[in-house]
């Protein structure tokens, strides 16, 4: 075999490795498998919410924008500020939104990546499937706990969480991203430490373990995978299928199913709606990436 045979095979059968699983390089990974979430371009370091906001404004990176062209720039904020608090109230609330937003967009569009590949594979005859293809199949099933291995049951679980939704409980759970566990673990969902181990912060006395994350894309990717294979949200997968049949998916109608998120219950549900309704945060469902150069910042604490 020439070299540049012997280049191309190589090439072609280039594997991307991740902490749990092999991938072949077309296939796409799941996004709470993703060591390395973020365009590859300078990082931007700030110290001070304030200077996130003139950030912002430097790049003409507005919510009423957002709200009229359904666009967003790649504007990746990979950790929290200290001091959002000290923001007046509306900018705090605006500055919140808009530094978790583009994460949010882009986890749920890795989601839609995959469950785009796995309708597209599940169309086809299995003697026609690649060896990479049956692999990256199975590690979906059993990463998803799906002990069937029914196509149909990986994709009840297997799809995005609205944006509404994870802005709301990210609100309520992290206090605006101003609790301990926000700051300095990027935890802004209240997850407690998995079984299976992994980072986290204890609350004092050490009685309770959060979870914590290299980064807020990791830790928004994470919760929305616990919600989508944790077998207590089994009713948030059947609604959310319902309603996406109907056309009618909302973060207002699917938080309806989260009554067994918190101890609060009923009343969680009903601060969650009302953080939606009263901050439109379903009004971002159909936002896009534009095609400005992304961004990246990072706060040193």
């Amino acid at each position: 075999m020439s070299l540049s045979k012997k280049l191309k095979h190589i090439s072609a059968s280039l594997l991307f490795i991740t902490s749990s699983s092999t991938f072949a390089a077309d296939l796409p990974i799941s996004p709470e498998k993703i060591i390395a979430p973020y365009p590859e371009v300078k990082v931007t370091t700030l110290e001070s919410a304030q200077s996130l906001i003139n950030e912002f404004k430097q790049h003409q990176y507005q919510l009423a924008n957002v709200s009229k062209t359904d666009q967003i720039p790649s504007f990746f904020v990979e950790n929290l500020p200290s001091d959002l608090n000290s923001l007046p109230v509306q900018e705090k609330i605006s500055g919140f939104i808009r530094l978790l937003l583009p994460t949010i967009i882009e986890v749920n569009k890795r989601i839609n990546t995959v469950r785009h590949d796995v309708i597209a594979l599940s169309k086809q005859p299995k003697s026609e499937w690649s060896k990479e293809e049956t692999v990256w199949l199975n590690d979906l099933m059993t990463s998803y706990d799906i002990k069937s291995n029914n196509i149909d049951d990986l994709l009840l679980r297997l799809d995005i969480i609205p944006v509404g939704m994870v802005l709301a409980q990210g609100i309520d759970e992290s206090g605006w991203g101003t609790s301990y566990f926000a700051v300095k673990g990027n935890g802004l969902y209240g997850e407690h430490l998995s079984s299976k181990g992994g980072k986290y912060l204890s609350t004092p006395g050490g009685h309770v373990k959060v979870a914590a994350f290299d980064n807020l894309f990791a830790g928004t990717a994470r919760y929305m995978y616990n919600l989508n294979t944790t077998s207590a949200y089994k009713d948030l997968w059947i609604l959310r299928k319902k309603l996406s049949s109907e056309g009618k998916l909302s973060g207002y109608k699917l938080v309806e199913s989260l009554s067994h998120y918190s101890t609060r219950g009923d009343a969680y549900v009903e601060n969650l709606q009302s953080l939606i309704k009263h901050h439109q945060l379903d009004s971002f469902d159909n936002v896009e990436f534009d095609n400005t150069a992304p961004v990246r910042i990072r706060f040193t604490h």
